[in-house]
């Protein structure tokens, strides 16, 4: 009895117990698996990487080969160990080198098998929280180069912090197998954020930031927008390209600038925008003129880049404005239509040429030059009596003259007019 209930009861506890551990254990190890970290080695972007066909083609493009941070993956069917990408409309493919989080999954033989799985990737991890580039070379590999910037990684394992400067890293960041156009540069600034700021950066110095006035007492963080308006009214701004004399210390956050950033598109709400034009006030706009951009508070669509062009390749360009419109240049302006005829009209006011004091009305060409060649035929008929009146005391010799510029005049009126402009 003893036996039964005592020593066996707990023998058996302890059995139970081992049992519960192992699979506990067992259950910790195979979710561990479920979620691993992971480094790039390669990724295949173009239909030139040797193993294309491998994951698929096209359907493959952004997978990556990876090797596994302090895990061993799961056991895979290929000799090759490819993840893809877990967000099919959000391309972000990583970099070599850089870190990824991977996903195990069901594939798209889930119906065939809900237990072949694959690993996907999320965007890279934000080691170096910089949105140029997050790459984190495997120290103990051959081919990582040694120089006086690796000694940097070292260091960073060691404690330091690492900071871009104008030096970058001798190293090759794309696919070993084919290449590729990415190389480091230390001077992509991170654009500063403000609070409640939604912000989405490029690798470049490109950025859509979804932001809003925001009034505060920073003397390095001062933006340009927020001299005006209230705190918290909406501004969205799309830039492409940071000033190309940007600071080397690419660590350092900066703000936009739409007189110096390349490509710029601003949508306000109250905000003024100090926007530097060639032309500040158009002249020729006398009535209801535009307020200088400068100076204006409302809601406006604001575009400024070295070059702007509107392009419609299949129907209409439309320009509308409740007050005016203005077109100023530096340079010439030209009006040019190669098929079609080009039309100014003004419903209730007048059409001045040459500036706002303009008052002297253009002659109607065709009228006139009928009634003035009517004149001309008059007197080309006295020119020719008079020629023949001697007895007269008007000289013949007069008389020859202004028959032949009256003859002049009527064989070339048709020239007077002009073939391509019109006035009503």
């Amino acid at each position: 009895m003893a036996h039964r209930f005592g020593f066996a009861s707990v023998n058996k506890t302890l059995n139970q117990n081992r049992e519960n551990n192992s699979r506990f254990q067992e259950d910790l190890n195979t979710l561990s698996l479920q979620v691993i970290t992971a480094r790039v080695t390669d990724i295949i972007l173009d239909s030139t990487h040797p193993d294309f066909d491998l994951v698929g083609g096209y359907s493959g493009i952004g997978a990556i080969l990876y090797e596994p941070i302090g895990v061993a993956p799961l056991p895979v069917s290929s000799t090759r160990t490819f993840a893809t990408p877990l967000l099919p409309n959000i391309k972000n493919y990583p970099l070599v080198d850089e870190v990824v989080i991977l996903f195990y999954l069901p594939n798209k033989q889930i119906n065939q098998n809900s237990n072949i799985k694959q690993y996907y990737y999320l965007n890279p991890i934000a080691i170096w929280n910089n949105q140029h580039l997050n790459a984190y070379p495997n120290l103990n590999t051959s081919n990582f180069v040694q120089s006086t910037e690796n000694k940097t990684y070292q260091a960073i394992e060691q404690g330091q912090t690492r900071k871009s400067t104008e030096e970058v890293v001798n190293y090759n960041y794309n696919s070993p197998q084919i290449g590729g156009s990415f190389f480091e540069r230390a001077n992509i600034h991170p654009l500063f954020s403000y609070a409640g700021d939604v912000i989405m950066e490029g690798r470049w110095g490109n950025s859509i930031r979804f932001g809003s006035t925001a009034r505060i007492q920073n003397d390095i963080f001062q933006n340009d927008w927020s001299s005006t308006g209230e705190d918290g009214e909406p501004i969205t701004i799309i830039r492409n390209g940071q000033p190309e004399d940007a600071s080397p210390t690419g660590y350092f956050p900066i703000v936009e600038d739409i007189n110096r950033d390349l490509s710029s598109i601003y949508l306000t709400s109250n905000q003024a925008i100090p926007l530097i034009t060639p032309i500040t006030n158009n002249p020729t706009v006398s009535s209801q003129p535009p307020q200088n951009v400068q100076t204006y508070e409302g809601s406006q669509v604001i575009l400024n880049s070295d070059r702007l062009v509107f392009n419609s390749k299949a129907d209409s360009i439309i320009l509308n404005s409740q007050t005016s419109i203005s077109i100023g240049s530096i340079g010439p302006i030209g009006l040019y239509s190669q098929q079609g005829d080009i039309v100014i009209q003004s419903a209730k006011n007048n059409i001045k040429l040459g500036g706002t004091k303009a008052s002297q009305s253009v002659v109607k060409g065709d009228v006139f030059l009928e009634d003035f060649k009517l004149l001309l035929e008059k007197l080309q008929i006295l020119s020719e009596k008079l020629t023949g009146e001697p007895q007269l005391k008007i000289s013949t010799l007069a008389a020859g003259s202004l028959k032949e510029t009256t003859d002049q005049l009527l064989n070339s009126i048709e020239t007077y007019k002009s073939k391509i402009v019109k006035t009503i």
